[in-house]
């Protein structure tokens, strides 16, 4: 799984196999846009809807922004550890930690031209917060006492208890206008055309058409906040595949596309892009889970083994070209909290059959260990079945598995196919190739190892009571200094644990075609600024 750490921890990429169907406004030829002041994108996967309470994939994520614009606060793209305000101009906090008062700019309205008021936040988020509606991050708001708008330019957010993470969780909301969605269903598209086709937002765009699993077009907000954007057009065309969507960028087809680490060095040497790249500020990390709903995966030993028996250079350098670190827990090197030193488990054959042997494995016949008359053979997931950097590291794990004794069956799915499996029962999987994305913040990453994330967001079932204690403990530790011995610990846990194979941390980069201009790289990317982006002379 690519996913996204709360409130942003979300199951990345959307379905690429949804039905071909239109939910259309007003009709757009999208091949025009390279050739006026529109520009196209490439995307390997289309969104789910544009409902952002009702969503979890990054696909999805991205339209909802460009429509919706975001909360009340982002952080800043040069120094992420810091907010700056967004819907808000300003913001207090009591002495006690608690109560967070936040001041709305006085330019803000909807796209229509309705006021946008604190009265929007508070109707939101009493959706939102209701348990009948089935927002996938439901919990993260447990923490709130109370959510009000004593007037239509204050928004006040107490909580329970002082949290270190207490801004952050008080800007978990993104606005909906109140004026248009009351009248309509929060969980029925069919009785909610907003769902598929929003008329009505906040953000830098609107959108114009989305013909499903092809394209989808936006048109400048006259009423954004920020001034309205230079570009004409913005269209997110979707590829399928990073292959296709690296053609389409050499070409000039699209603008914008990120593609496979195998293309990066042809990518490095044309003339009509520029390649940018930064090391994400959330850490943008992959890995292989287990399924530890399975008996032979709940030894250990046998995980240990396993992790072992992974060459994380060799995959780095062969398959990533470099763009990535190695890892052995739960957090990336550019965390403030990351800790180096936790115990490695670096490519070892005759360690790892030594523990199979400890754990009562043995080679049969054919080399395929067994213990009680039961071989160890595994199912191995990867999603989705068109992106080739996971099927090639899926590949170079059932090689790697196979000279210890392991016997591996692979099998790529389409996207929501994949997430079904990994999600629902029978639960008949052993390992799956995944990846995360978190926040600047480690303690939204706990829910990948909570309970109450099984299965949705800790689908490999992992439950270690002391690690959910020391998530509790680190979001409650106001010093920082202070709580970097805590995530230290529960670095060192998982290490040892072994829940995931941890393989690297990525590099991100994305191509970009040379006749834009206003682009500005940031640890949190490079669309943090796209109303300022605009198509060259």
């Amino acid at each position: 799984m690519r996913g996204r750490a709360w409130p942003w921890l979300a199951l990345a990429v959307a379905t690429v196999g949804a039905l071909l169907a239109a939910a259309c406004l007003r009709p757009v030829d999208s091949a025009s846009s390279a050739s006026d002041q529109g520009i196209s994108v490439a995307s390997t996967a289309d969104a789910v809807s544009f409902h952002p309470y009702k969503t979890s994939d990054t696909a999805s994520s991205t339209y909802q922004g460009l429509v919706y614009g975001g909360s009340l606060l982002d952080r800043d793209p040069q120094h992420p550890e810091q907010f700056i305000g967004r819907f808000a101009a300003s913001w207090t906090v009591s002495d006690d930690g608690l109560t967070y008062t936040f001041t709305l700019r006085p330019d803000l309205v909807w796209s229509d031209g309705q006021p946008l008021t604190a009265d929007d936040f508070k109707w939101t988020y009493d959706q939102a917060s209701n348990p009948a509606n089935a927002w996938p991050y439901l919990s993260t708001i447990e923490p709130i006492a109370s959510y009000d708008a004593p007037d239509e330019r204050t928004v006040v957010v107490r909580l329970k208890e002082p949290l270190a993470v207490g801004l952050e969780l008080a800007n978990t909301i993104t606005p909906l206008p109140r004026h248009v969605w009351e009248q309509l269903d929060w969980n029925d598209p069919a009785r909610n055309p907003e769902i598929e086709a929003p008329t009505v937002g906040s953000g830098p765009f609107l959108l114009q058409e989305w013909v499903r699993d092809d394209h989808a077009t936006f048109v400048p907000n006259d009423h954004y906040f920020k001034g309205r954007p230079r570009l004409e057009r913005y269209t997110i065309r979707i590829a399928g595949t990073a292959q296709i969507a690296y053609q389409w960028l050499k070409a000039g087809e699209v603008d914008v596309s990120t593609f496979s680490p195998g293309d990066y060095a042809d990518a490095k040497r044309q003339d009509n892009f520029t390649v940018y790249e930064w090391w994400p500020a959330t850490g943008d990390w992959s890995y292989v889970g287990y399924n530890l709903r399975q008996p032979a995966l709940q030894d250990v030993r046998v995980r240990r083994a396993l992790a072992y028996a992974v060459d994380r250079q060799a995959i780095i350098d062969r398959l990533l070209y470099g763009l990535a670190e190695p890892i052995y827990s739960t957090f990336a090197p550019t965390c403030w909290c990351y800790d180096p030193d936790v115990p490695h488990r670096d490519y070892d054959l005759d360690r790892a059959r030594a523990l199979l042997d400890e754990a009562g494995y043995v080679p049969g016949a054919d080399g395929i260990r067994a213990r009680d008359g039961t071989r160890l053979a595994l199912r191995l997931l990867y999603g989705p079945n068109t992106n080739r950097t996971r099927q090639l590291i899926a590949t170079v794990l059932q090689a790697s598995f196979h000279q210890i004794g392991v016997d591996v069956q692979i099998t790529g799915l389409e996207w929501s196919a994949y997430l079904a499996a990994l999600r629902t029962p029978p639960f008949a999987w052993d390992l799956n190739v995944g990846g995360w994305s978190a926040t600047v913040d480690p303690h939204w990453m706990y829910q990948i190892w909570s309970a109450e994330g099984i299965p949705d967001l800790n689908a490999g079932a992992y439950q270690n009571p002391t690690v959910e204690a020391l998530f509790e403990q680190g979001a409650h530790e106001l010093d920082q200094a202070k709580r970097k011995p805590i995530y230290d610990e529960i670095q060192r846990i998982l290490a040892e644990d072994q829940p995931y194979i941890f393989l690297y941390a990525n590099k991100a980069y994305e191509g970009v075609n040379n006749r834009l201009g206003g682009i500005v790289p940031s640890p949190l990317g490079l669309d943090w600024n796209l109303e300022q982006w605009y198509v060259r002379p």
